[in-house]
Parts: structure tokens; C-alpha cells; sequence
């Protein structure tokens, strides 16, 4: 199995990373733009995927309800009908 995390600073994918599983955070996928999970789960081969990405900012996510929403829910989203469509 071939598993792959989304996120790369939380605690979650720090100790996902210390295990050895491949993570990736804004730089390769950000997340607020719509189609970048996509991409990303395009040009990386995998038999499983760890989200451990999210617009964690509460504050700041009652004042830009837009970007939290496109991480949290639109993103997922994404993310999960991509693997359904593939078995992962």
C-alpha cells in the first residue's frame, strides 16, 4: 500500500511524516483553489490517502467563511470522489 497525506504541518501529518508517509501541504496542493486536490492526486500515484489538511484558523474562518468552506467541505469533497473513482 502506497499512502499519501495531505497536510504537512499539523501534528497529525508530523507524525505521519516520521512514519515515512509521503505529506503534502500548500506548496504542492493549496486547498482554496478549487481542482488543486485533483491535480495533485493526478501526479501522485497512491493506494491510500490520509487527509490531515484543514482550514483550522477559527477566528479567522468566521471573518473568511469562503476559504474554510473551499478547504473544509469543497476540497474533501473533491478529494473523496476522486478516490472513489479509483478505487483508492
Amino acid at each position: 500500500m502506497t499512502l499519501i497525506a495531505l497536510g504537512k504541518s499539523g501534528q497529525v501529518a508530523r507524525e505521519l511524516a516520521r512514519l515515512g508517509v509521503p505529506c503534502f501541504g500548500r506548496a504542492d496542493a493549496d486547498l482554496t483553489r478549487p481542482g488543486a486536490v485533483v491535480d495533485l492526486l493526478e501526479r501522485t500515484p497512491c493506494t491510500g490517502v490520509i487527509n490531515a489538511a484543514a482550514y483550522t484558523a477559527v477566528d479567522a474562518a468566521e471573518t473568511d467563511q469562503d476559504a474554510a468552506h473551499t478547504v473544509n467541505a469543497d476540497a474533501v469533497d473533491d478529494m473523496a470522489r476522486h478516490c472513489a473513482a479509483r478505487g483508492i
